[in-house]
């Protein structure tokens, strides 16, 4: 794709110097690192080969997160950048950005109306992914007063 390693850092809000040290083998890269670098070159990849949906889908999916993010009070962009298959369930701040997803997941599907299918085309995992997410909300919200307070003020404003 001859992506300019300048703009996947950039993209990927990770510093030149980092992305050359760990190519050279005289630093490691995190796997958060990594993991951001594979979400921007996988945006990099849909603006060159041709989305693989709508743009309104992404900007549904995208807005569902930073208003999932905002909602719990958490980071939107680490929610973005994070890998979802990583399944990183020893990693506390990896559980915050799945939970952060999963309450995208509810809203992009229960309340913006967009499809399994669709939401897992845009956050880039599987319609079984974005299902599971939404029962483990839901299973959740039964025990999570505050969870099910934050759930119900997003159906009045969205719903």
């Amino acid at each position: 794709m001859k992506v300019p390693v300048t703009s996947l850092c950039v993209q990927a809000g990770v510093g030149t110097s980092t992305y050359y040290e760990a190519l050279e083998g005289t630093a490691e890269a995190r796997p958060a690192t990594i993991a951001r670098l594979n979400q921007a070159l996988a945006r990099f990849k849909l603006a060159f080969a041709g989305d693989a949906g709508p743009l309104h889908l992404h900007a549904g999916w995208k807005l569902a997160l930073v208003l999932a993010a905002f909602t719990l009070k958490a980071d939107a962009r680490g929610a973005l950048l994070s890998d979802p298959k990583r399944r990183a369930t020893a990693n506390p701040e990896w559980l915050g950005e799945a939970h952060t997803r999963r309450l995208a997941y509810w809203m992009a599907n229960g309340l913006m109306g967009f499809r399994a299918t669709e939401i897992g085309r845009a956050a880039g995992v599987s319609k079984q992914a974005v299902s599971q997410g939404i029962r483990e909300l839901m299973d959740k919200r039964d025990e999570d007063k505050d969870l099910d307070r934050a759930c119900r003020q997003l159906e009045e404003v969205l719903g």
